[in-house]
């Protein structure tokens, strides 16, 4: 009689009267009352009480309200994102045994992070940047950034690192992306993807006249022939 009273009141409960009916249920079995069968029974029964009142009053059954979701990424010019695209796989961002393992869309997305890691040695660009950039969607960029870690179907040697920038309670960073394969590096620094140098040799001992004579500097001319004159000297 207990147990069938106590179900009763249970699927006519509210969820603030559950936990009194919870308690009561388990006072009657440590005295008991009910047996284990019966407890168990109750309990059950008291739990998906809860998730149906929850439900009732509009509440999310999996806990705290979840983020909107993320809005679709569309070309505001689809032809024009096509035709960029089309001009980053023709410029050859990729040398072609790697070329191979990308999709047109994935090459142009990896046209944009190798001129990121030229200009600054590391791509930090948000993926929504890299795609708008090449002209593709973000998924595009994903699989793409999947590949180059060798992650893709078929899994292959990394060519690049992607360093995570995740912090507790706030918006993660932007990941650091860098090139680690040499034959990309190689490829790119002979198609001048990498800067050199910027230092110059200011020696001018092995500079011709015809040469002296294209700076505009005559301050330079005078100290070759100086120097001419000297090396001249030294050796009569």
């Amino acid at each position: 009689m207990f147990a069938e009273a106590t179900m009763r009141a249970i699927a006519a409960a509210q969820t603030t009267e559950l936990d009194h009916i919870a308690r009561e249920v388990w006072r009657a079995h440590g005295a008991g009352i009910l047996d284990d069968n019966a407890a168990q029974t109750a309990a059950e029964a008291i739990q998906a009480r809860r998730t149906i009142a929850r439900a009732e009053a509009g509440q999310s059954v999996k806990g705290p309200p979840q983020a909107p979701p993320r809005k679709r990424q569309r070309s505001p010019d689809r032809q024009a994102s096509i035709e960029r695209r089309r001009r980053l796989v023709a410029s050859g961002p990729l040398p072609p045994p790697l070329a191979a393992r990308f999709t047109w869309g994935e090459q142009a997305a990896m046209r944009i992070i190798g001129d990121e890691c030229r200009a600054h040695g590391c791509c930090t660009l948000h993926i929504d940047a890299i795609a708008a950039r090449a002209g593709v969607n973000r998924t595009t960029v994903q699989n793409a950034l999947r590949e180059a870690r060798g992650r893709g179907e078929v899994p292959g040697t990394p060519i690049i690192s992607v360093q995570e920038r995740r912090r507790a309670g706030q918006r993660s960073l932007t990941n650091i992306i860098r090139i680690v394969s040499k034959e990309w590096s190689d490829w790119l620094r002979r198609r001048g993807g990498f800067k050199q140098s910027n230092t110059t040799d200011t020696s001018i001992r092995n500079t011709s006249p015809r040469m002296v004579s294209g700076y505009r500097s005559k301050r330079l001319g005078e100290r070759w022939r100086r120097q001419e004159a000297g090396q001249k000297e030294a050796a009569g």
